[in-house]
């Protein structure tokens, strides 16, 4: 195993799952199986409708913005005090982006010995012609020798409705984007940075937000897909990209379509851009029903 794969052993502060650590140590092996308790356990705001389900506004905004994993299983915990691995009704499942679906099954995978990181780039099965804004998590597998990417938030319903033909568990090369491939095809007129965002909010500074997160999540920082306030992803980065910067970016774009980890280090451990200046905290970061409610 490489010093590159096995760094990816490691927890973070986000994926630790602390005091129950057991409990994700009780769940099956194998990543599909995984995948499946997670998709039980878990709901994306987007999709409550598709399952028929009546969520509080206030727990949906509360309950997406959990950070770290022992967030996410004591939310679990806190609405239905029951094993994991007990599929539960949609309606007490943690509310949870892309991102908290990765973050389970990575923290999960990781206690488990298996190298494990996230993702932050662009996946184009959810519309049409558009690239969405989405996580998904990365682990190695020993016998293949790669790197092998999975959606864990696509569940049988969502596979439906979006007539999904791939594996989840194994995506294919052409059905997701990192965030730098998308900043190198757009850079090149191969793509209109317009189709990459999620709903209103698109373009090259968009590409840029999401760069920055996968080279962070190579350094295993997961942050919430809607942190700012430090460097590059100051408070105003989602209006566009400065010609000064733009080959800085496509330095970073290279990191992160090529998934170099030793650069990634570089960047963040060099770069005040990247790296969160002295003062910065994740509690100062804006959350998601600050966001959404103006």
């Amino acid at each position: 195993m490489t010093p590159f794969v096995e760094y990816f052993l490691s927890h973070s502060e986000f994926s630790d799952p602390g005091r129950f650590e057991s409990t994700l140590l009780e769940l099956p092996d194998d990543p599909a199986e995984i995948c499946r308790v997670i998709q039980g356990l878990l709901i994306h705001p987007s999709w409550i409708p598709s399952y028929e389900a009546s969520i509080d506004e206030d727990r949906v905004y509360s309950e997406q913005q959990a950070r770290r994993v022992v967030d996410i299983i004591h939310n679990l915990f806190t609405l239905k005090d029951a094993p994991l691995v007990e599929p539960r009704p949609a309606q007490q499942r943690a509310v949870g982006v892309c991102r908290n679906f990765s973050l389970l099954l990575c923290s999960t995978l990781r206690c488990k010995g298996v190298p494990a990181r996230l993702r932050s780039g662009f996946a184009p099965y959810f519309d049409p012609g558009y690239f969405e804004d989405h996580w998904i998590c990365e682990y190695w597998s020993a016998s293949g020798q790669y790197w092998v990417r999975v959606d864990p938030q696509l569940d049988a319903v969502q596979r439906k409705i979006l007539n999904i033909t791939f594996d989840p568990c194994d995506i294919p090369v052409d059905a997701y984007l990192y965030a730098g491939e998308a900043w190198v095809m757009c850079r090149k007129g191969r793509a209109d940075p317009a189709d990459f965002g999620v709903r209103d909010l698109n373009g090259l500074g968009f590409i840029k937000g999401s760069i920055v997160r996968d080279i962070l999540a190579l350094n295993r920082i997961e942050t919430l897909p809607w942190d700012l306030g430090w460097g590059i992803l100051d408070k105003h980065y989602l209006s566009g990209v400065d010609r000064a910067e733009l080959g800085y970016v496509d330095r970073l774009a290279r990191c992160s379509a090529n998934s170099l980890v030793h650069l990634a280090h570089s960047f963040f451990n060099d770069d005040d851009k990247i790296r969160f200046p002295e003062g910065w905290a994740l509690s100062m970061a804006p959350t998601i029903g600050e966001l959404m409610r103006g």
